[in-house]
């Protein structure tokens, strides 16, 4: 069984995938476009949707993972502690390539945007029962997300 290690956030470790949206010091107080946002289809509308999420704990056996293929995906928090973000790169016909992917701990002030079409783990709070605000465009259609059924579980742990 594939085993991943949670690391933490980072901006520059998350870039592959997408953007970490947070503040650190340096940082202009209003950074306008921090994160890339996305649809490709015009009858798509922008569903920001508010969801209590009780916690999880590690370690957590994954059996399923999704992407979006048509729009980009926003978590941030708005109450709750950390949380977790797996994702994985995709070979050169959009398959996932599970060997390489990665477990990191998000914290409270750190927000996430998944680019367009990046595998990753359904959402997942760690610290404590959180509330967190998602953005993805969607048409009521099944190119909203697409599921893949993992053949072989990956365990994500401390």
């Amino acid at each position: 069984m594939r085993v991943f290690k949670v690391q933490p956030l980072t901006v520059e470790a998350f870039a592959p995938f997408g953007q970490v949206l947070t503040y650190r010091p340096g940082d202009h107080p209003r950074r306008n476009y921090a994160g890339e946002l996305f649809s490709d289809r015009g009858d798509a509308r922008p569903n920001l949707r508010v969801q209590r999420t009780q916690p999880t704990p590690l370690p957590l056996t994954m059996t399923l993972i999704e992407r979006h293929r048509h729009s980009s995906q926003m978590f941030a928090p708005l109450s709750g502690g950390s949380y977790l973000v797996v994702v994985f790169p995709s070979d050169a016909v959009g398959a996932p390539l599970l060997d390489e992917g990665v477990a990191f701990c998000a914290e409270g002030d750190q927000a996430i945007n998944y680019s367009v079409d990046t595998w990753h783990h359904g959402f997942v709070a760690l610290g404590g029962a959180g509330t967190f605000l998602m953005l993805r465009w969607e048409d009521g259609t099944t190119g909203d997300e697409e599921f893949l059924p993992l053949a072989e579980p990956i365990m994500v742990e401390k």
